[in-house]
């Protein structure tokens, strides 16, 4: 089973998205296409879960909460 968001995630889907490929596979292989289901508990699933989006800051193993992150946001514009 493959993540619900793997086909709007930016992570997966954005071609400007700054990320090292590399990084950005293991992302994928280690979230996004789970054969164990670990996509449930990537930060940028659960954060688009409470949230209904998720900044391109949030990595699938960041610590932050969807609060923290939401907060992040927030409060840096250079994010927006």
């Amino acid at each position: 089973m493959i993540c619900t968001n793997i086909s709007t995630c930016r992570l997966v889907n954005g071609f400007d998205y700054e990320i090292d490929q590399k990084k950005k596979e293991e992302y994928i292989n280690g979230y996004c296409d789970s054969k164990t289901e670990k996509w449930k508990i990537c930060k940028r699933f659960i954060t688009k879960d409470k949230l209904s989006f998720c900044p391109d800051f949030v990595m699938p193993n960041t610590t932050l909460t969807p609060i923290e992150i939401v907060d992040k946001f927030d409060e840096d514009e250079s994010l927006q």
